[in-house]
C-alpha cells in the first residue's frame, strides 16, 4: 500500500507543480506544496533564466521546479537593475540560476562570470550554460578568497548542496584552488561589472578581502548582493563588523532584502518587496544585504 501511494504521488507531482506554478487562482496551492514538494523528482523545466535540469530533493532545485524562480525579491531586483551590456559576477554560482538570469538580461554585449568551487556543482552549472547556449557566461572552478592558495571545501547535503562552504566544520572535505578576484576577473570584466552576487555560506569576509582592492576601479553604480551569515563565520561579530567597515569605507550603504522562503512569498505574483535600510534589528542575523552607493 505504501509503495502504491508513493508511485501515485510521484505520478501526480508534475500535475501538482503545473497547478502551483501556472493556475491563476491561489486556492489549494499551499496544500499541494505541503504534500508534494518533498518528493524527490527528476525534472527538466524552464525558469526565469532559462532551461535547467535537476531533482527536487535539493532545496534550490525544488523551488526552481515548482515556481520557476529562487529568492523572488532578489531575482526581481537583478532583473530590473541589470541592463544590456552590463557585467554580472556570480560568486557561489551553484547550478546557475542567477548566472542564467543575468545572462539573458545583459545579452551578447554583456558578460557574466560564474564562480563555483565544487566540481560536482560546477559540472551542473556548465551543463546549464551549454543547454541554454549562453556564450556570454564564463564559468570558473575556483574558490574566491583573500589570496591565492588551497582551501578545504566542505560539501553540503543532498537536500541542500548550497550549504557547500570553505568554512571549517566537521565532516569530509576536499582541497580546492583559491584565488582573489583580482586574479579571476579580466580588466574588461572589472570595468563592466554592474552587479555582484555573493553567496558563500560564511566565507563572505574572505571573498570581500579579495574583492576590495578592485572596488575603486569598478563602476560608480556597482551594487553587491551578499548573503551575510554571521552564525557560520569563524569569528561572527568581528567578521560581520569587518564586512560593513570595508563597504562603508568604499562608499556603500546597506539595505536588507525580505527573503522569506515560505510558499506564500513564492505565490505572490507581480508583487515584490524592495530592500529596506539596514537597522540594528538585522545585525547578528543571517541577512541578504544590498550594498549600494545609492540611497534607496
Amino acid at each position: 500500500m505504501n509503495r502504491m501511494r508513493s508511485l501515485i504521488g510521484d505520478a501526480l507531482t508534475p500535475a501538482a507543480r503545473a497547478y502551483i506554478r501556472y493556475a491563476p487562482v491561489s486556492a489549494g496551492k499551499p496544500w499541494l506544496w505541503q504534500n508534494f514538494h518533498w518528493r524527490p523528482h527528476a525534472f527538466s523545466c524552464r525558469t526565469q533564466g532559462g532551461r535547467i535540469t535537476g531533482n527536487t530533493e535539493d532545496l534550490i532545485q525544488r523551488h526552481l521546479y515548482f515556481f520557476g524562480t529562487w529568492e523572488p525579491n532578489i531575482s526581481h531586483w537583478i532583473s530590473t537593475h541589470l541592463k544590456p551590456g552590463d557585467g554580472f559576477i556570480d560568486i557561489g554560482a551553484n547550478i546557475g540560476h542567477y548566472s542564467l538570469l543575468a545572462s539573458r538580461i545583459v545579452g551578447d554585449e554583456g558578460c557574466v562570470v560564474a564562480i563555483e568551487a565544487a566540481e560536482w556543482i560546477h559540472s551542473i552549472l556548465d551543463k546549464h550554460v551549454a543547454l541554454n547556449q549562453r556564450r556570454n557566461i564564463r564559468t570558473v572552478q575556483v574558490a574566491a578568497s583573500a589570496a591565492r592558495g588551497t582551501l578545504k571545501l566542505f560539501p553540503g547535503s543532498a537536500g541542500n548542496c548550497g550549504k557547500t562552504s570553505t568554512v571549517k566544520r566537521n565532516g569530509k572535505s576536499i582541497d580546492v584552488q583559491a584565488l582573489p578576484m583580482s586574479e579571476i576577473l579580466t580588466e574588461d570584466e572589472i570595468a563592466r561589472t554592474r552587479m555582484i552576487k555573493i553567496d558563500v555560506e560564511g566565507a563572505e569576509l574572505e571573498v570581500l578581502r579579495g574583492l576590495a582592492p578592485l572596488l575603486g576601479r569598478m563602476r560608480d553604480d556597482l551594487e553587491i548582493v551578499m548573503e551575510v551569515s554571521p552564525s557560520l563565520m569563524p569569528e561572527p561579530e568581528a567578521s560581520r563588523d569587518a564586512i560593513f567597515s570595508i563597504m562603508n569605507q568604499n562608499g556603500f550603504f546597506a539595505f536588507v532584502f525580505d527573503n522569506d522562503y515560505g510558499v506564500e512569498t513564492y505565490l505572490k505574483r507581480g508583487s515584490h518587496e524592495r530592500p529596506v535600510p539596514l537597522t540594528d534589528a538585522h545585525i547578528g542575523k543571517q541577512a541578504d544585504i544590498l550594498f549600494s552607493r545609492h540611497r534607496y
